[in-house]
C-alpha cells in the first residue's frame, strides 16, 4: 500500500488523469469517489483525511488519485494512493459506506469509500474475485469445461 505518493505527468497518468497501465492490465471500473484512509482498530486513527479524487479498479490495484496537479521541478505531478489486489482482505458493504480492508506490510488499514448510485456496483468485482481466488489458492475451484458437467448443447 503507497499513501501520498506522487507520479509524474506522462509516466503516471495522462494530461485528462487517465492512468498509464501495464500492457498486462486491464481496468475493471473507475468512478469519482470520497475516500479516507483509517488504521484498523476500535478508535479509527485517521491515516489519510477525506480526499475526493478517481479511483480506478483494475485488474491489480486499486488506484486512487487525487483531485488536482501540483508543479514542481517544472513539471506536473499528480498525488495518488495504491491498494495491491493481494494486500485486500475483504470488502464491507454498511449503510452508504464500502469498506475495504487491507493487510499492508507496515500495518493493518481501513479505506472508506462513499460511493453514491452505480459506484458501489464497482466493489462488487472486488468482492466476487477475492472469493474466486481464495477458491482456487485452495483447490477447490471446479473447471466450467469440467467433462462430468452437463451441457446445455453437447459438442458435436
Amino acid at each position: 500500500m503507497r499513501l501520498r505518493a506522487t507520479g509524474k505527468l506522462g509516466e503516471l497518468c495522462s494530461e485528462s488523469s487517465v492512468p498509464v497501465l501495464p500492457a498486462k492490465e486491464k481496468v475493471i471500473g473507475f468512478r469519482r469517489l470520497q475516500y479516507a484512509v483509517y488504521r484498523r482498530g476500535l478508535l479509527k486513527k485517521g491515516v489519510l483525511p477525506t480526499t475526493t479524487g478517481w479511483v480506478y479498479l483494475t485488474s491489480d490495484r486499486i488506484l486512487m488519485l487525487d483531485e488536482g496537479w501540483t508543479p514542481r521541478d517544472g513539471a506536473q505531478w499528480k498525488t495518488f494512493q495504491e491498494v495491491l489486489f493481494p494486500e485486500v482482505e475483504w470488502v464491507r458493504h454498511q449503510r452508504l459506506t464500502v469498506w475495504i480492508d487491507v493487510a499492508a506490510p507496515d500495518g493493518k488499514y481501513v479505506v472508506s469509500f462513499l460511493p453514491y448510485g452505480p459506484a458501489a456496483r464497482l466493489f462488487g468485482w472486488l468482492q466476487k474475485e477475492k472469493v474466486t481466488r481464495r477458491k482456487y489458492a485452495a483447490g477447490e475451484l471446479e473447471s466450467a469445461y469440467a467433462k462430468e458437467r452437463w451441457y446445455r448443447h453437447p459438442p458435436k
